[in-house]
């Protein structure tokens, strides 16, 4: 089978780094500026399962590729409308297209464009980012992907069967799921609560939830996103609430999100496809979230990078 990744940001970059590794047939479908630094410098990868410089095989262009199977798309929610055209051009010599990205309205924009049929339902979980020089820095244990075919057809279902044999031998967790857009929701609402109170707070999560005021205040963000997933039809268990936050408890104390690390970089951030996206919904459900309101409101000046550089600071 063969695979592109679109992106090589930390997420691509990780699982198609994995999956170059094993010899399974992949290109990676880059923008000119990292093109040129994977072509100089490899891939890096420093992980906790090991470290690898990989020197893939590259494109700057769809048209380069052919005889695609499958598309993995790792990029950011806010570049996916630009990289519609290359992704069309791909569906139209036979690719599919297997989506990484968070939140759930990026699976409404690729179905309307290339239908049902084309776009599964996926998701990973992995803490990973880009230093400054463009190398992969993975840490913690996890390194999973939870994908599914969103079309019932006998030829989705079988290549989604076929695919998961094939992601197994990138030496990550693989798990083929038989309700993907319940397992989209779940990491959706988690992730949002998560990013929310990490960025907010510019803490990672582990003096969050000793704090027993902050404490407070993310069970009140938590309580919104769960109420309003519900509204907007996602099927999460009864004790969704206190599921997630015993998650964040239980986890490593400087365990953070991508919105606190984008944040503290100066970098543009997923705000509207987290927290825009449920205040969205709530909107629309006529629901009130005056936590997840203050959150977003608190981050929206950050939306596109740093508002103000060490040089424009001004203290009073």
């Amino acid at each position: 089978m063969n695979i592109v990744i679109l992106g090589a940001g930390a997420v691509g970059g990780y699982f198609g780094g994995r999956l170059a590794l094993a010899g399974l047939p992949v290109h990676f479908l880059v923008r000119p500026k990292r093109y040129e630094q994977l072509q100089q410098n490899g891939l890096e990868i420093s992980s906790s399962y090991g470290q690898w410089t990989i020197h893939p095989q590259l494109a700057a262009r769809a048209s380069d590729l052919t005889d695609v199977d499958v598309v993995v798309v790792g990029v950011k929610n806010y570049h996916l409308e630009a990289a519609l055209p290359e992704l069309m051009v791909l569906v139209e010599k036979g690719a599919r297209i297997l989506p990484l990205l968070n939140g759930m309205d990026h699976l409404t924009t690729l179905t309307d464009a290339f239908g049902r049929e084309r776009v599964l339902g996926g998701t990973c979980y992995i803490e990973a980012t880009l230093d400054a020089k463009g190398r992969v820095l993975q840490t913690g244990p996890l390194q999973d992907i939870v994908f599914g075919p969103r079309a019932s057809d006998e030829a989705s279902m079988a290549f989604a069967k076929d695919l998961h044999s094939v992601l197994e031998q990138g030496n990550f967790r693989v798990t083929l799921s038989e309700d993907i857009e319940t397992d989209m929701w779940q990491k959706f609402t988690f992730l949002t609560a998560m990013s929310s109170i990490t960025a907010g707070v510019h803490s990672p999560i582990g003096p969050i939830v000793e704090d027993e005021v902050t404490r407070a205040f993310l069970c009140g963000v938590i309580a919104e996103i769960v109420q309003i997933a519900r509204a907007d039809g996602a099927k999460l268990p009864d004790n969704a609430e206190s599921y997630i936050l015993e998650r964040m408890q239980r986890a490593p104390a400087n365990m953070t999100s991508s919105l606190h690390r984008d944040l503290e970089k100066g970098l543009e951030l997923e705000l509207d496809s987290l927290q825009g996206a449920f205040l969205r919904r709530a909107a629309f459900h006529q629901m009130a979230a005056p936590h997840l309101t203050a959150i977003y409101a608190l981050l929206h000046p950050h939306i596109y990078g740093r508002v103000l550089s060490a040089e424009m600071e001004v203290t009073v």
